[in-house]
């Protein structure tokens, strides 16, 4: 049997973000599982980076895999020679460049969410601001880019392209969530009744070396102060103009309180501190020492930051849109991610009965655990069989 992975997450972004870990935790699985006398091949671009968090050529020499860079042949070309029983995309949107026409192996694919399509429905970018991160060109490029109806037709390009494989009779379709199942079906009618549900699974915790490696992070903790956390404050969708409009009346209420952020690329008082980078095993920590995860976003598919909080007991704010009440269950203070005025309540509540929190979170995230574990298992035996 020869299986031809999706590599091409690991070179996105430099194999950062909630699509990266989703491939690497199904891969890591994959391969403990996987017996010997199966081939397996991996697709990547060479036109692409391949170094980041996780370099594509180290992790094909460390499984024991062949690369195959689909940038100078087809895919149905690569699949034909090689002989391929199964093929799996782990990120379907990623391949609405490549050829997909003839493609008539076993298809496990997975779209995540579609959020370039709920966008542009909702128009949501005629609405979002943040002066203190976003320049004003950034933000007229948003609406251009809207307005013009340029995102509209990158769009219907992209699942033009993607969706008579995402809908053919020899694929699988997956997506990870109850949410992005019915986004998938409202906007897509011909997915009905055919898309599966994988919880995308946790990649496994970053190790310890030494310590807490960057200095900021050790010294916030050193100090001892409760701390919000935020995530990703780099990326407008996730809402970190709302937090620190907040955070600027919460901090006069109380004084001992902080805020960290990753990347959100200035620091607006001298209780907030930005950082640029995180290991995984420094993300672990402050996940682990946080007070509060703030989680703002305009929309998530699955949502990691939450469960990956609550493995620590630690609970979450969060905004009440698309999958994240899915997911978080009763184990956040949820409130509406247009109104800094719910936002500071939530967080007032959460600063209150945090204690009661806690335990809703750890439970909460057993419970996803479990989901995670079962869907992955049935992923596993799918593409293998």
């Amino acid at each position: 049997m020869s299986i031809l992975l999706d590599f091409i997450p690991f070179q996105i972004l430099g194999g950062v973000g909630g699509a990266a870990s989703f491939t690497k935790a199904v891969y890591d699985e994959f391969f403990r599982r996987k017996p010997a006398e199966v081939r397996v091949l991996a697709a990547y671009d060479a036109t692409l980076p391949v170094e980041g968090r996780y370099d594509c050529h180290k992790i094909a020499e460390a499984w024991g895999i062949t690369l195959i860079d689909i940038s100078t042949q087809t895919l149905v070309e690569v699949i034909r020679r090689e002989a391929v029983n199964t093929f799996f995309i782990a990120i379907g949107q990623f391949y609405s460049r490549f050829d997909l026409k003839g493609i008539d192996c076993k298809t496990i694919m997975f779209i995540h969410d579609i959020f370039d399509v709920e966008r542009c429905d909702n128009r949501i970018d005629l609405i979002l601001s943040d002066k203190q991160h976003e320049s004003g060109w950034k933000r007229a490029k948003r609406w251009i880019n809207l307005l013009s109806g340029r995102w509209d037709r990158r769009k219907e390009e992209t699942y033009q392209h993607i969706m008579p494989l995402f809908t053919a009779e020899k694929t699988i379709p997956y997506t990870v969530s109850a949410y992005s199942k019915s986004a998938l079906e409202y906007f897509f009618p011909q997915c009905k009744n055919k898309v599966r549900i994988c919880y995308s699974p946790l990649k496994e915790k970053g190790c310890e070396v030494g310590g807490i490696q960057n200095p900021q992070l050790s010294s916030l903790i050193e100090k001892g102060k409760p701390f919000l956390l935020m995530l990703a404050a780099n990326r407008i969708y996730k809402n970190a103009a709302l937090l620190m409009k907040v955070f600027t009346r919460l901090q006069n209420e109380y004084p001992d309180l902080h805020l960290l952020t990753l990347k959100y690329g200035k620091s607006i008082s001298d209780r907030h501190i930005d950082i640029n980078y995180l290991s995984d095993s420094d993300l672990e920590i402050a996940y682990q020492h946080a007070y509060i995860l703030v989680f703002a976003s305009f929309f998530e598919g699955f949502g990691y930051p939450p469960i990956e909080a609550a493995r620590y007991g630690t609970p979450t704010v969060a905004s009440n849109v698309t999958s994240i009440p899915e997911i978080l269950d009763n184990a956040g203070v949820y409130f509406s991610p247009f109104y800094p005025s719910d936002l500071y309540h939530a967080i007032k509540i959460m600063m209150e009965k945090r204690d009661l929190y806690v335990e809703a979170a750890q439970k909460r995230y057993q419970e996803v655990l479990k989901r995670q574990q079962e869907d992955l298992e049935r992923l596993i035996v799918e593409i293998l069989t």
